[in-house]
């Protein structure tokens, strides 16, 4: 049977991977002219998001959501900081 705290976890987590990549998407192109603090920021927030969610599925006892959901998590962020490490090399 599944905890209330879980299903809560999972129904919010979804609501935040959603968010979580317009987020990334958003400033994909634009993310290297942030200060450091809004990086900074911007990276923990997508990470704690994707983190939730895959806590939530894992402590569930679905480890192939918990590992696809760390997948796209790690991928949201390469496409969200890759764009500014490649601009500050040229």
């Amino acid at each position: 049977m599944l905890n209330p705290l879980i299903i809560g976890h999972i129904i919010f987590g979804l609501a935040s991977f959603a968010g979580a990549l317009l987020l990334a998407a958003g400033f994909k192109d634009t993310f290297h002219t942030l200060t450091k603090l809004q990086q900074s920021g911007i990276i923990l927030t997508v990470t704690g998001l994707f983190a939730t969610l895959a806590f939530a599925m894992g402590a569930n006892g679905n480890w192939l959501a918990t590992i696809v959901f760390v997948l796209i998590g790690a991928a949201a962020l390469g496409l969200l900081v890759w764009p500014g490490q490649q601009a500050s090399r040229n």
